[in-house]
């Protein structure tokens, strides 16, 4: 590397934690101002848990924005060698505007490998620490109803509820059908079940069990009964922010463990497991788009560099929320959602790049 390499990939570099570390100072500012109600309620004390939930919180946002100030902070320092001429010079010198761009592709690449390794492992060990505190100190976690909702118990073993509330442990429209040598040999159907914590059981109402024998069925009902299955609550809890906690290989295992079991509505995790990976590369993207941009001279200087920066990451993410949306609740795939703002910054990335001065 060149001393122009090193004095492109210093300023980027600097420019980029000068930036994040402003940005992460007024999120903080923000956010303790939105949650001191709740520590003080339960008396949250600064060093043992304020301090403590910013350890975590800030791996947290940092994933979350970091790739969108990627770019503002190319714009920023490169609008500077723009507006002093260094830019000029650079190109006059004889060095290529592609070869201007390996110092600024050398830092992205440093950028997007510790956001990678972040976003599979590290983000989610601190998420789960975050997410331990907030249950704690500042709100319950929320389980939502589920619809239609199958599980394989074992492997001959598979429950289905129409409706599941996991907040109550009560389910409507419940049936448990059993398989042996891949033929049904025993249904049950019951309008409700719901779980008595108090002796550790489903109590199964208006119930319907047919045992399928080889000359003929029995068939038995009535109003309740108790029965000490295999699965528990647990097996059918559900929040949120589960799958922010689990690293990518826990979460492919868990993945995999869904598909078995029967349970096919598994896009939440999918999309989480393809962004991480998303999130990295898009930095590259992002970085191509700001040099390109940024190394014009432009009537208005970095203002409107800053402008434009801005209007482009809220772009990113606008598309970003429609594909991920049409991902869990259409038809189209997690990985495709995932990466559709990805290819369509990375067409206007290259157009920026033919376009840049030469």
């Amino acid at each position: 590397m060149k001393k122009l390499d090193w004095y492109i990939l210093k300023n980027f570099l600097g420019t980029f934690v000068f930036i994040m570390a402003l940005l992460l100072g007024v999120t903080i500012v923000v956010d303790l101002s939105e949650k001191i109600d709740s520590f003080m309620e339960y008396h949250a004390t600064f060093s043992g848990v304020i301090f403590g939930f910013y350890v975590y919180f800030i791996p947290y946002i940092t994933s979350l924005i970091g790739p969108f100030f990627v770019l503002v902070a190319v714009i920023f320092f490169t609008s500077q060698l723009a507006e002093r001429s260094e830019i000029v010079a650079i190109l006059n010198s004889g060095t290529s505007f592609y070869r201007m761009l390996f110092p600024y592709f050398m830092g992205a690449s440093i950028i997007a490998a510790v956001f990678y390794m972040g976003n599979h492992y590290y983000v989610p060990y601190s998420n789960s620490k975050r997410i331990e505190f907030e249950r704690k100190f500042i709100y319950k976690p929320y389980e939502g109803m589920r619809y239609n909702f199958h599980r394989r118990i074992d492997s001959t073993t598979i429950v289905y509820f129409e409706n599941y509330k996991p907040v109550d442990k009560e389910g409507y429209k419940f049936s448990l059908d059993k398989f042996k040598n891949g033929e049904l040999v025993y249904k049950l159907r019951s309008e409700k079940i719901n779980w008595d914590s108090t002796a550790k059981k489903w109590r199964i109402f208006n119930y319907y069990i047919r045992e399928l024998g080889d000359d003929k069925d029995k068939i038995t009902n009535g109003e309740l009964m108790s029965s000490s299955y295999v699965f528990t609550p647990d097996d059918f809890s559900f929040t949120e922010h589960e799958k922010e906690t689990m690293t990518t290989p826990e979460l492919i295992s868990y993945i995999d463990f869904m598909h078995k079991g029967g349970q096919a509505y598994t896009e939440f995790y999918e999309v989480e497991r393809w962004r991480r990976t998303s999130s990295a590369f898009s930095i590259y993207i992002m970085t191509l788009i700001g040099v390109s941009v940024a190394s014009r001279k432009m009537r208005g200087g970095l203002g409107w560099h800053i402008v434009l920066g801005i209007g482009l990451s809220a772009a990113y993410e606008m598309i970003m929320k429609f594909s991920v949306t049409f991902s869990t609740n259409a038809s189209l795939p997690p990985v495709l959602g995932v990466w559709i703002p990805n290819i369509l910054y990375a067409g206007l990335a290259l157009y920026l790049m033919k376009k840049a001065p030469k």
